[in-house]
């Protein structure tokens, strides 16, 4: 069992620690951090990489994750589902996803939390995973389980992954740190076994 925190879609190597473990936990008790993933997420667009953010309430306060409000006052969600078809309408599973991450992004949330784990779950069942979702009770500095939360942010995420199918490959070669709806929408029937890939972890 491991304690992670919750992302946007996740980057590929979050991705592989959920696959990997039989059991996660969740924390919704933990501070938002600024400029990570729980907020944001990667994507190869044809001018390139892409973040896509999540504009939130208060972001200058500190607030548990459980509690951060999305705000809606500028029109981001627009924003984000042009850019994802935009990157990938002539992927070879947008047809197969789009329509249920547009779904899941519609529903408007009005916690980032609540977005953030509904997008997990749908994954989790897209990917077919065996994997257990828990939420945490409290804020704790020493879990009990496996510590995972601080093991996923741009700023650490450096290291190249092995290559997989990509839109705008012969543009930009292989482009490594996208988030995982980069490989589900040009792998998602080998995505799985990508993600067991040693390399990953």
């Amino acid at each position: 069992m491991i304690r992670l925190q919750s992302l946007y879609f996740g980057s590929i190597p979050y991705w592989a620690t959920v696959a990997a473990n039989k059991q996660i936990v969740i924390d919704i008790h933990e501070h938002f951090e600024k400029q990570s993933y729980r907020n944001r997420v990667m994507i190869l667009g044809p001018n390139g990489p892409q973040a896509l953010i999540i504009p939130i309430h208060g972001r200058n306060k500190k607030h548990s994750m459980g509690e951060l409000r999305i705000s809606y006052e500028e029109d981001w969600l627009r924003i984000h589902l042009n850019s994802l078809q935009t990157a990938y309408r002539s992927a070879p599973y947008f047809d197969y996803l789009y329509q249920e991450i547009e779904a899941v992004l519609l529903r408007k949330h009005a916690l980032l939390m609540e977005l953030n784990m509904d997008l997990l779950r749908f994954f989790i069942h897209r990917l077919k995973i065996q994997t257990e979702l828990k939420t945490s009770h409290a804020y704790e500095l020493l879990p009990t389980e496996q510590e995972g939360r601080y093991s996923f942010h741009p700023k650490q995420e450096n290291k190249v992954l092995p290559p997989y199918p990509q839109v705008f490959q012969e543009k930009y070669g292989f482009v490594s740190g996208m988030g995982l709806i980069d490989l589900l929408m040009n792998d998602l029937s080998g995505a799985a076994a990508y993600l067991k890939q040693p390399a990953l972890r």
